[in-house]
């Protein structure tokens, strides 16, 4: 899953945060048919993320297991606090 600041999950003190990994594959704990919200869990059960590196910014995009793409978001690095 790919929460952004602003999701109300998120619980990172205003940090976009990837969940990745833990499994997944015929021990999965939900079905990957969005059509099935009954045990559907996140937004993409089986899928990948696609991360381009820039100099001014990262692009983050969630992919889930045909290709579709969920969900997408630029993080930029935290301003320099003056001192």
């Amino acid at each position: 899953e790919l929460w952004l600041p602003t999701d109300r999950k998120n619980h990172m003190g205003g940090l976009t945060c990837m969940v990745t990994g833990g499994g997944g594959g015929i021990t999965s704990e939900a079905t990957p048919d969005p059509m099935n919200k009954k045990d559907w869990y996140g937004e993409g059960e089986y899928g990948f993320y696609d991360i381009t590196i820039g100099l001014s910014s990262m692009f983050i995009e969630s992919i889930n297991y045909d290709g579709t793409l969920i969900k997408s978001t630029h993080v930029y690095p935290k301003p320099k606090m003056m001192r």
